[in-house]
């Protein structure tokens, strides 16, 4: 039911989203660069507030604008960033009720009469009616009785509920471990959907195998969340 909802979401909107337009260069006016690292594509913003973060360099100081735009062009959220030591973040207030839309994130600077877009993002927001309860994961890539081989297997897939801890990505063969990832979550956010990925290592394995993915509870013992059978081969599937 969990990767029946997320499909629902991202289908709700994908006629209305358009493709992220590049960030316009910023002019000779501003020697600047800001990047946004969070949220990452992939992100369902469940809270309300939408968390945006990253670095800059060290003429960004005195700070510059991050703005909230839906695909109908409304500004949901706004707010000012003062970067220290290079690094910032912001917790954005926003009101949206409507139905789950793509959000574009764009960091600015205007010194009256010029402005450039520093950096854009995107994610998807949706109002928290549309979450499922309590915490959750997904393994979307590779899917159930996909075969894959070589030396690694890309996986990626979502998680929600933890703000920190950690999630094991895990691969076993008849119950035997092959290899095993372990990922750091650092977002404080925990009602919304983030993405993550992993490369595991195949250690020259063929057969059938099964993969998992799982989170360390607070006495460090690990809750499945899902799993899925797929079948190793010699090369690449």
């Amino acid at each position: 039911m969990l990767r029946l909802a997320f499909f629902a979401v991202i289908l709700a909107i994908a006629s209305a989203c358009t493709p992220t337009p590049p960030a316009v260069a910023p002019t000779s006016q501003f020697d600047t660069f800001v990047t946004i690292d969070l949220p990452r594509i992939g992100t369902i913003i469940y809270a309300d507030t939408i968390y945006v973060a990253g670095t800059s360099n060290a003429s960004m100081e005195d700070g510059f604008l991050i703005q909230v735009i839906t695909a109908n062009s409304d500004v949901i959220a706004d707010g000012s960033v003062q970067p220290t030591d290079g690094h910032w973040d912001v917790q954005l207030p926003h009101s949206y009720t409507g139905d789950p839309t793509e959000i574009t994130i764009v960091a600015s600077l205007s010194d009256g009469q010029t402005s450039a877009e520093l950096d854009l993002a995107s994610a998807v927001l949706s109002p928290e009616v549309n979450r499922p309860d309590g915490i959750y994961g997904l393994i979307l890539q590779p899917t159930n009785g996909d075969t894959g081989g070589g030396e690694q297997i890309p996986v990626f897939g979502v998680v929600s509920g933890l703000s920190t801890g950690e999630i094991v990505i895990g691969l076993t063969m008849g119950g035997d471990e092959i290899s095993l990832a372990t990922l750091a979550i650092d977002y404080p956010n925990s009602l919304d959907e983030i993405p993550w990925q992993v490369d595991l290592p195949t250690e020259d394995t063929t057969g059938p195998v099964t993969l998992t993915l799982s989170y360390k509870d607070e006495t460090g013992n690990l809750v499945l969340l899902d799993e899925i059978e797929l079948v190793l081969t010699a090369v690449a599937g």
